[in-house]
C-alpha cells in the first residue's frame, strides 16, 4: 500500500518535467512533451476527442482525484514548494485539519459561467494548465503568446500573469500548502464533486489508529482529523503521504468504509437500562 506513493511520485516527475520542457523549450523541438498537453483536462475538452477529459473522470469515480498529484503540473510545482517550506524554520509547523470551505464551489460557478459567456480572462488565471503555460512564459515568451493575444493583450501581460501566478502560488503553499487545489482551483473542485461514488476512498481504522496525528500532520490538503477519524475525499489529492507514515497501517487506500468495530460509547434503551 505504501508503494503508491512512490508511483505517485514518479508519474509526476515525469510528467511536470515533460510539461516544462514542452512549454519552456519549444513546442516544436520536443514533440515527447505535447503527450503532457494532451493528458490535461480542458486542454483535452478543447479538442475535439476530449479522451483525456473522459478518462481522468472514470479514473476519478474508480479512485478519486489522482489526477491532481500525478498528472496536474500546478500540483507537482506546489509539492516542490511544500518540500522548500519544510527547510525553512518560520513554515516548518505541521498541517493540521481545516474545515472545507464553500467558496471552492463558488469559484468553480464562475469559472463555469466565464467559459459558457466566453469570459476567458477569469479560465487563463486558474485553470492549472494556463497557469504553468504563464509561468514558464517567463523563459519562454511564446508559450503564452497566443493566448493572450486572443485578449487583445501582448506577450508581456503574458510574463506579468506567469510571475503574478508564481508568487501567489508560492505564499499559498507556504502557508496553506495544497490551499489552492482545495480552495481555488476549478478543476480540483469539480473532480472532488465525485468523492461520495468512487469506489476507492483513504479511510481510518478506527480500532487500529492510536492517535499519533502524523497523518494529519502530513496532510498537505489539510482534510485529515484524527479525532474524528475522518477524511474529507472531496479534498484528499491522493498524494498517500499519509499511508507512508502512519505507523501501524490504521489510514489505507481501500474499497469498504470503517466502521468502529469496538465502540466505545453505545446508545442502550431504557428498558435493557433498568
Amino acid at each position: 500500500m505504501k508503494g503508491l506513493r512512490t508511483i505517485r511520485i514518479i508519474l509526476a516527475i515525469i510528467f511536470f518535467v515533460a510539461a516544462v520542457a514542452y512549454l519552456t523549450v519549444s513546442h516544436a523541438g520536443y514533440h515527447v512533451g505535447r503527450i503532457a498537453e494532451r493528458a490535461q483536462i480542458v486542454p483535452s475538452a478543447i479538442a475535439v476527442t476530449m479522451g483525456a477529459t473522459l478518462f481522468w473522470i472514470m479514473v476519478s469515480f474508480l479512485l478519486g482525484r489522482v489526477y491532481c498529484s500525478t498528472v496536474c503540473p500546478i500540483g507537482t510545482l506546489q509539492d516542490l514548494i511544500i518540500r522548500v517550506r519544510g527547510k525553512i524554520p518560520r513554515f516548518r509547523a505541521p498541517f493540521s485539519y481545516k474545515p472545507a470551505r464553500q467558496v471552492r464551489y463558488h469559484v468553480l460557478a464562475v469559472y463555469l459561467v466565464c467559459l459558457i459567456a466566453g469570459v476567458m480572462a477569469v479560465p487563463y488565471w486558474i485553470e492549472p494548465w494556463n497557469i504553468m503555460r504563464n509561468i514558464c512564459s517567463v523563459a519562454n515568451p511564446t508559450a503564452a503568446e497566443a493566448t493572450w493575444l486572443q485578449l487583445g493583450l501582448g506577450v508581456g501581460a503574458g510574463i506579468a500573469a506567469g510571475v503574478v501566478s508564481l508568487i501567489l502560488l508560492a505564499v499559498c503553499s507556504l502557508f496553506t500548502g495544497r490551499g489552492f487545489c482545495t480552495d481555488v482551483c476549478p478543476i480540483g473542485t469539480a473532480l472532488g464533486c465525485f468523492h461520495s461514488y468512487t469506489l476507492f476512498h483513504i479511510e481510518i481504522d478506527p480500532d487500529r489508529c492510536v492517535s499519533c496525528m502524523k497523518c494529519e500532520e502530513i496532510c498537505k490538503s489539510q482534510c485529515v482529523k484524527v479525532a474524528g477519524r475522518y477524511v474529507d475525499n472531496s479534498r484528499c489529492v491522493r498524494c498517500f503521504d499519509c499511508l507512508q507514515v502512519c505507523p501501524n497501517e490504521a489510514i489505507r487506500f481501500q474499497m469498504n468504509r470503517n466502521r468502529r468495530g469496538t465502540p466505545l460509547i453505545r446508545k442502550i434503551g431504557r428498558d435493557a437500562a433498568e
